[in-house]
């Protein structure tokens, strides 16, 4: 029992060890830059939020700077916990802002962006199959395609009459609007897109991968099947496994599994770290203006995120 455990702990030191000589022989330059991009990811989706709330919710005293602070902080803890912790983080922050409003409305917001979020990458990846992009991709069968329909009426019908259904909807405003939706939020939803894989792109050349259209389509479709693993450590690694799997089929490169883990794990690693520290500053200066001062302002904000 004790060699085993010895042999584990030395197994997981060996990885950890050759994780962090890939890390450190990565290009600093590309790394870099590929961090920058990546900041400008999560600017651009936070600009894109700031749109959804002042069409849902007009004359809201809102600001720019709120909002991105807010998504950014929100980014850097769901690295950590999950896309749902992070969200929470979100409203936490923003919420103090809008004292009107309630957090069920604020949440709709959040919907409404990953509505739009999600038409953009389907879109994506509907352009890439058609155009031969990913040859290997293949379109889901009409049946899935109706069957997600129906579960996406239904759960909005589940909404719409639970007790705070009517402020989600208000809060997903945005999307009755589908013209003004496409003017003010979707061109932020596309920047943030294009950011984003041209940051994946700047890795890959970081850590010595093929940096082609595929690749980078490959990598986003690894990380959002990752996300499906709510816990983020775990996700990780279930997107790491995802891309392995599918790189050498699809991009036709010939590439050491170990180069393409080391290369996904190595990037989230930096990305969450990169995250935590802005957090962390974002939420401290956050907590410290005349809206959060007061810790019972903190408490109500907790309690009806909680409720």
């Amino acid at each position: 029992m004790g060699d085993a455990a010895g042999d584990l702990a030395r197994s997981a030191e060996h990885a950890i060890g050759d994780l962090a000589d890939s890390v450190a022989g990565a290009d600093a330059r590309w790394l870099l830059l590929g961090v920058l991009l990546h900041l400008a990811n999560q600017l651009a989706r936070g600009l894109g939020w700031c749109a959804v709330i002042r069409i849902a919710c007009p004359g809201a005293p809102i600001r720019r700077r709120d909002t991105v602070g807010a998504w950014a902080a929100g980014a850097g803890a769901g690295g950590i916990v999950s896309a749902r912790g992070g969200d929470a983080v979100r409203l936490l922050l923003v919420r103090p802002r809008m004292p009107d409003d309630g957090v069920a409305v604020l949440a709709g917001t959040l919907v409404a962006e990953a509505a739009g979020e999600a038409a953009v990458g389907a879109a994506l990846i509907v352009f890439a199959v058609v155009a031969g992009v990913l040859p290997g991709l293949a379109f889901p069968a009409p049946a899935i395609v109706l069957g997600a329909a129906v579960a996406v009426a239904v759960a909005c019908i589940v909404v719409r009459r639970t007790g705070r259904g009517a402020s989600v909807a208000r809060g997903a405003g945005a999307l009755r609007s589908p013209a003004r939706y496409a003017r003010c939020v979707l061109p932020w939803q596309i920047a943030s897109r294009a950011a984003r894989a041209a940051a994946i792109g700047c890795f890959l050349v970081a850590f010595g991968l093929p940096a082609t259209a595929t690749a980078i389509l490959l990598v986003m479709l690894a990380q959002g099947g990752g996300r499906v693993v709510p816990l983020a450590p775990a996700s990780v690694g279930a997107g790491a496994a995802i891309l392995t799997a599918s790189f050498g089929s699809m991009t036709g490169a010939t590439v050491d599994p170990a180069s393409l883990v080391a290369f996904f794990v190595g990037t989230s690693a930096v990305l969450t770290a990169v995250g935590i520290a802005l957090a962390l500053v974002i939420t401290v200066r956050s907590l410290g203006r005349p809206a959060m001062r007061s810790p019972w302002a903190a408490r109500r904000a907790l309690a009806q995120l909680r409720h």
